[in-house]
């Protein structure tokens, strides 16, 4: 398909430590629902370049992290590399300088889709999803019912598939995995395509997909599912 993958890595390098390097399972899943062939289901992006920003460590097991510095440095990258949209499939608490961040690249033209947390219905609003400016995705199931560990609020814009959605793994494999994080990917390959086709601008990029979304619960834009469903 013509697709490829620039990467570039702002963590420490690994030799020589405990370290075992930057986990690879998320990220392989999250490029793997933009740019993949998955079961003969053609790619959301073929022929896409997509620029990796490697900045998150392991915690343990289960978990993993990034500190703001090393994703600041892997933003400031990506707008060198002149991206037109950026998949932020990544949530925590509000920052004064990632909300900067996100300022510059919305105000610069750059759009940026991020996921809107996983913590539960009740749960305040998680960043940068929340930032405005920065399109929020929650994630369905195929039945188009809300993940049930989905944020809600105001700031959401729009759901994607995202719960047991067929992907990638960082082991060569296939799997299906869960969340806000995996619907971004289906969210952000709709606002590049809109862009690189020249039918919206990444000011106007979301009025424009509120029109091609399905409506799904109160009709209208609403807390649960933003304006709809892109698929």
């Amino acid at each position: 398909i013509n697709s490829r993958i620039v990467e570039r890595n702002f963590l420490p390098d690994p030799e020589g430590t405990d370290e075992k390097g930057p986990p690879t399972g998320h990220g392989t899943a999250v490029a793997g629902l933009m740019l993949g062939i998955i079961d003969e289901t053609p790619a959301r992006l073929p022929g896409a370049t997509l620029y990796n920003a490697s900045v998150f460590y392991s915690r343990n097991q289960y978990a993993q992290g990034a500190t703001m510095m090393h994703l600041v440095s892997g933003l400031e990258w990506l707008i060198g590399q002149e991206v037109s949209v950026i998949n932020m499939s990544l949530t925590g608490p509000d920052n004064r300088v990632l909300a900067t961040v996100m300022e510059r690249l919305t105000a610069g033209g750059i759009a940026v889709v991020a996921a809107a947390g996983n913590e539960g219905p009740a749960a305040p609003p998680l960043y940068p999803a929340a930032y405005s400016g920065v399109i929020a995705s929650t994630a369905v199931d195929a039945d188009g019912q809300v993940y049930r560990w989905a944020n809600r609020g105001e700031h959401i814009d729009f759901a994607g598939p995202g719960v047991s959605v067929r992907t990638t793994r960082g082991t060569g494999e296939f799997g299906h995995e869960s969340g806000t994080s995996m619907a971004a990917p289906t969210v952000t390959a709709h606002v590049a395509c809109a862009l690189a086709k020249q039918l919206a601008s990444s000011g106007n990029v979301v009025q424009y997909l509120a029109g091609q979304a399905k409506d799904l619960g109160e009709a209208g834009r609403d807390p649960i599912f933003g304006h709809g469903l892109l698929q």
